[in-house]
Protein backbone atom coordinates (compact mmCIF):
# COMPACT_ATOMS: atom_id res chain seq x y z
CA UNK A 1 0.00 0.00 0.00
CA UNK A 2 1.01 3.41 -1.00
CA UNK A 3 2.21 5.39 2.22
CA UNK A 4 0.57 8.50 0.98
CA UNK A 5 -2.75 6.77 1.07
CA UNK A 6 -4.09 6.55 5.28
CA UNK A 7 -6.64 4.76 6.57
CA UNK A 8 -9.46 6.53 7.59
CA UNK A 9 -11.98 3.85 8.90
CA UNK A 10 -10.70 0.62 11.69
CA UNK A 11 -12.10 -2.42 12.14
CA UNK A 12 -11.06 -4.16 15.35
CA UNK A 13 -11.37 -7.91 16.44
CA UNK A 14 -12.20 -7.83 20.27
CA UNK A 15 -11.19 -11.12 21.50
CA UNK A 16 -7.54 -10.64 21.97
CA UNK A 17 -7.08 -8.17 20.24
CA UNK A 18 -9.32 -4.93 22.50
CA UNK A 19 -9.32 -6.86 25.33
CA UNK A 20 -7.65 -9.90 27.04
CA UNK A 21 -10.44 -12.13 27.69
CA UNK A 22 -8.82 -15.80 27.88
CA UNK A 23 -9.84 -16.37 31.47
CA UNK A 24 -13.31 -16.02 31.35
CA UNK A 25 -13.65 -17.83 28.13
CA UNK A 26 -11.36 -20.69 29.46
CA UNK A 27 -13.23 -21.09 32.30
CA UNK A 28 -16.40 -21.12 30.35
CA UNK A 29 -14.88 -24.03 28.48
CA UNK A 30 -14.04 -25.77 31.52
CA UNK A 31 -17.54 -26.27 32.07
CA UNK A 32 -17.80 -27.73 28.76
CA UNK A 33 -14.87 -30.08 29.39
CA UNK A 34 -16.56 -30.86 32.90
CA UNK A 35 -20.25 -31.34 31.16
CA UNK A 36 -18.92 -34.06 28.75
CA UNK A 37 -16.17 -35.56 30.63
CA UNK A 38 -13.51 -34.08 28.01
CA UNK A 39 -9.83 -33.73 29.09
CA UNK A 40 -8.51 -30.46 27.33
CA UNK A 41 -5.27 -27.98 28.26
CA UNK A 42 -5.30 -24.36 27.75
CA UNK A 43 -2.86 -24.65 24.66
CA UNK A 44 -6.13 -25.87 23.27
CA UNK A 45 -8.76 -23.27 24.28
CA UNK A 46 -6.13 -20.87 22.94
CA UNK A 47 -7.11 -22.43 19.51
CA UNK A 48 -10.80 -21.44 20.12
CA UNK A 49 -10.39 -18.22 20.54
CA UNK A 50 -11.20 -16.42 16.70
CA UNK A 51 -13.72 -19.16 15.47
CA UNK A 52 -17.61 -19.32 16.33
CA UNK A 53 -17.89 -22.04 19.54
CA UNK A 54 -20.00 -23.98 16.96
CA UNK A 55 -16.84 -24.20 15.05
CA UNK A 56 -14.99 -24.76 17.92
CA UNK A 57 -17.00 -27.46 19.39
CA UNK A 58 -17.50 -29.52 16.36
CA UNK A 59 -14.17 -29.30 15.01
CA UNK A 60 -11.62 -29.01 18.14
CA UNK A 61 -13.83 -31.05 20.71
CA UNK A 62 -15.69 -33.14 17.68
CA UNK A 63 -18.80 -33.34 19.36
CA UNK A 64 -21.37 -34.42 17.30
CA UNK A 65 -24.24 -32.30 15.66
CA UNK A 66 -26.69 -33.21 17.81
CA UNK A 67 -24.75 -31.81 21.12
CA UNK A 68 -23.60 -28.60 19.97
CA UNK A 69 -26.09 -26.68 20.99
CA UNK A 70 -26.14 -28.03 24.03
CA UNK A 71 -22.52 -27.24 24.03
CA UNK A 72 -22.91 -23.74 23.57
CA UNK A 73 -25.74 -23.85 26.17
CA UNK A 74 -23.42 -24.92 28.78
CA UNK A 75 -21.10 -22.57 28.08
CA UNK A 76 -22.92 -19.42 27.87
CA UNK A 77 -24.91 -20.26 31.36
CA UNK A 78 -21.70 -19.59 33.30
CA UNK A 79 -19.90 -17.12 30.12
CA UNK A 80 -23.05 -14.80 30.62
CA UNK A 81 -23.10 -14.74 34.28
CA UNK A 82 -19.34 -14.26 35.10
CA UNK A 83 -17.07 -15.60 32.41
CA UNK A 84 -17.59 -12.56 30.34
CA UNK A 85 -16.30 -10.25 32.91
CA UNK A 86 -13.14 -12.29 33.85
CA UNK A 87 -11.14 -9.59 31.46
CA UNK A 88 -8.70 -6.87 30.96
CA UNK A 89 -7.87 -4.17 28.26
CA UNK A 90 -4.50 -4.92 26.76
CA UNK A 91 -2.04 -2.05 27.78
CA UNK A 92 -1.84 0.61 25.10
CA UNK A 93 -4.84 -0.03 22.84
CA UNK A 94 -7.94 2.22 24.75
CA UNK A 95 -4.96 5.15 24.45
CA UNK A 96 -4.07 4.32 20.40
CA UNK A 97 -8.00 4.04 19.85
CA UNK A 98 -8.63 7.46 21.70
CA UNK A 99 -5.68 8.58 19.24
CA UNK A 100 -7.29 7.31 15.93
CA UNK A 101 -10.14 9.18 17.25
CA UNK A 102 -9.17 12.66 17.85
CA UNK A 103 -7.34 12.18 14.43
CA UNK A 104 -11.05 12.27 12.94
CA UNK A 105 -10.84 8.22 12.18
CA UNK A 106 -14.10 5.67 12.44
CA UNK A 107 -13.69 2.80 14.65
CA UNK A 108 -15.73 0.06 14.30
CA UNK A 109 -15.79 -3.27 16.77
CA UNK A 110 -15.70 -6.66 13.86
CA UNK A 111 -16.47 -9.57 16.18
CA UNK A 112 -17.14 -13.23 15.82
CA UNK A 113 -18.29 -12.65 19.84
CA UNK A 114 -22.25 -12.56 20.31
CA UNK A 115 -22.64 -8.90 19.58
CA UNK A 116 -25.08 -8.54 23.26
CA UNK A 117 -21.60 -9.57 24.89
CA UNK A 118 -19.63 -7.39 23.41
CA UNK A 119 -21.50 -4.58 24.08
CA UNK A 120 -21.53 -5.34 28.17
CA UNK A 121 -17.95 -5.85 28.61
CA UNK A 122 -17.41 -2.53 26.50
CA UNK A 123 -19.68 -1.06 28.74
CA UNK A 124 -18.40 -2.01 31.95
CA UNK A 125 -14.50 -1.12 30.80
CA UNK A 126 -16.35 2.33 30.58
CA UNK A 127 -14.65 2.14 26.70
CA UNK A 128 -18.27 2.64 24.56
CA UNK A 129 -16.84 6.48 24.08
CA UNK A 130 -14.72 5.11 21.74
CA UNK A 131 -16.57 3.36 18.98
CA UNK A 132 -18.87 4.53 16.26
CA UNK A 133 -20.52 1.21 15.88
CA UNK A 134 -20.12 -2.04 17.69
CA UNK A 135 -20.58 -5.34 15.46
CA UNK A 136 -20.99 -9.15 16.39
CA UNK A 137 -22.77 -12.50 15.76
CA UNK A 138 -25.87 -12.62 16.42
CA UNK A 139 -26.56 -14.92 20.10
CA UNK A 140 -28.20 -17.56 18.17
CA UNK A 141 -24.93 -18.14 15.97
CA UNK A 142 -26.67 -19.09 12.65
CA UNK A 143 -26.33 -15.48 10.40
CA UNK A 144 -23.21 -14.05 11.48
CA UNK A 145 -20.98 -16.41 13.02
CA UNK A 146 -17.83 -16.26 10.26
CA UNK A 147 -16.05 -12.75 9.92
CA UNK A 148 -17.09 -11.84 6.84
CA UNK A 149 -20.61 -11.93 7.90
CA UNK A 150 -19.69 -9.74 10.69
CA UNK A 151 -17.96 -7.11 8.02
CA UNK A 152 -20.86 -7.01 5.77
CA UNK A 153 -23.40 -6.69 8.57
CA UNK A 154 -21.41 -3.71 9.45
CA UNK A 155 -21.30 -2.52 6.09
CA UNK A 156 -25.41 -2.29 6.08
CA UNK A 157 -25.78 -1.07 9.11
CA UNK A 158 -23.16 2.19 8.46
CA UNK A 159 -23.91 2.07 4.85
CA UNK A 160 -20.51 1.81 4.17
CA UNK A 161 -19.81 1.43 0.26
CA UNK A 162 -16.50 2.45 0.03
CA UNK A 163 -13.33 -0.11 1.49
CA UNK A 164 -10.66 1.53 0.04
CA UNK A 165 -9.78 3.01 3.43
CA UNK A 166 -10.34 0.53 5.80
CA UNK A 167 -7.93 -1.43 7.93
CA UNK A 168 -9.11 -4.70 9.74
CA UNK A 169 -6.92 -5.11 12.60
CA UNK A 170 -6.76 -8.44 14.84
CA UNK A 171 -5.20 -11.47 16.63
CA UNK A 172 -5.99 -14.28 14.82
CA UNK A 173 -5.60 -16.03 10.46
CA UNK A 174 -9.68 -15.41 10.49
CA UNK A 175 -9.77 -11.69 10.99
CA UNK A 176 -7.26 -11.58 7.86
CA UNK A 177 -9.03 -14.07 5.89
CA UNK A 178 -12.37 -12.27 6.93
CA UNK A 179 -10.68 -9.24 5.69
CA UNK A 180 -9.45 -11.02 2.33
CA UNK A 181 -13.01 -11.84 1.40
CA UNK A 182 -14.15 -8.64 2.50
CA UNK A 183 -11.93 -6.64 0.27
CA UNK A 184 -9.86 -5.16 3.01
CA UNK A 185 -6.33 -4.32 3.91
CA UNK A 186 -5.47 -6.64 7.22
CA UNK A 187 -3.40 -6.11 10.68
CA UNK A 188 -1.87 -8.65 12.35
CA UNK A 189 -1.06 -8.03 15.87
CA UNK A 190 1.30 -9.87 17.78
CA UNK A 191 0.07 -8.96 21.72
CA UNK A 192 -3.14 -11.51 21.40
CA UNK A 193 -3.28 -15.07 20.60
CA UNK A 194 -1.95 -15.08 16.86
CA UNK A 195 1.43 -15.83 15.57
CA UNK A 196 3.58 -14.04 13.46
CA UNK A 197 3.49 -17.22 11.40
CA UNK A 198 -0.23 -17.29 11.22
CA UNK A 199 -0.24 -14.20 10.00
CA UNK A 200 2.44 -14.39 6.97
CA UNK A 201 0.41 -17.68 5.89
CA UNK A 202 -2.51 -15.59 5.97
CA UNK A 203 -1.58 -12.84 3.84
CA UNK A 204 -1.39 -10.19 6.14
CA UNK A 205 -0.97 -6.43 4.84
CA UNK A 206 0.67 -5.69 8.10
CA UNK A 207 2.06 -7.19 11.35
CA UNK A 208 2.98 -5.21 14.26
CA UNK A 209 3.75 -5.59 17.78
CA UNK A 210 2.46 -2.91 19.70
CA UNK A 211 -1.19 -0.59 20.14
CA UNK A 212 0.77 2.55 19.05
CA UNK A 213 2.09 0.86 16.13
CA UNK A 214 -1.28 1.68 14.27
CA UNK A 215 -0.41 5.38 14.53
CA UNK A 216 2.02 5.15 12.01
CA UNK A 217 0.37 2.95 9.21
Amino acid sequence: MNKEKTFTTYFFDFDGTICNTSEGIFASMEKVCEHYGLSYSKETFVKMIGPSLKESFSTIFNLPESEIQNAIDVYRAFYSKEGMYMCSVYDGVAETIAELKNRGKKIFVATSKPEVYTKQIIEQKKLSDLFDFIGGADIAERTRTEKIDVINYIFAENNITDKSGILMVGDRKYDILGAKKAGLKSCGILWGFGSQKEFMEAGADYIIEKPDELLSL
